[in-house]
């Protein structure tokens, strides 16, 4: 027998013994002539119908999300301000930064980058900044504006900031040094 056709032979007795090809066609070929056995577990080929017959017990899973910690007025906070300059180095996403305004001093963060956690800064927490503007703080204001607000509304302090996720109005906390 040729090279070729005894290893389309072997191929076909393979999947015939398999149960994917049926041992007649092995069989035509000049295979084993009924030697190859149609399944080799005693349950048949896999076929959709074959396996819909089992049932199968799946256990019900529950799963459960933590509930996130909501923080108690007079909790503590530690921030590291590493950048420093305005939007683009806030759509950097890559940490708070420190922006410097006549008016006054921002540190901040887009909310989708981690900076929602100022919605959750209170009158009276503790925040720790290290980096720029490094130092124990007081939050001892906190005023919601509009976006694109004139820097006077920072009133010569220190902020931490973010917007609000309604997309038009911005968080800002003062920090008044601890």
């Amino acid at each position: 027998m040729p090279r070729t056709r005894l290893a389309l032979l072997a191929a076909l007795t393979l999947t015939a013994a398999a149960g994917i090809a049926p041992a007649a066609v092995a069989d035509s070929w000049g295979g084993l002539h009924g030697a190859i056995p149609t399944s080799t577990s005693g349950v048949g080929p896999i076929t959709a119908e074959h396996d819909a017959s089992f049932d199968v017990d799946t256990p019900d899973v529950e799963v459960t999300t933590a509930p996130e910690p909501e923080p108690e007025p007079g909790s503590s906070y530690s921030f590291d301000v590493r950048l420093t300059g305005h939007q683009e180095a806030l759509d950097l996403c890559a940490g708070w930064v420190f922006e410097d305004f006549m008016a006054g001093d921002v540190v901040s963060s887009h909310n989708h980058c981690g900076g929602d956690v100022v919605l959750g800064l209170d009158v009276g927490d503790t925040v720790e900044l290290t980096g720029y503007a490094a130092g124990d703080y007081t939050v001892t204001q906190l005023i919601t504006v509009p976006k694109h607000s004139p820097a006077s509304v920072l009133a010569d302090g220190l902020w931490m900031q973010t917007c609000l996720w309604d997309g038009v109005n911005m968080r800002l906390a003062r920090l008044t040094p601890a």
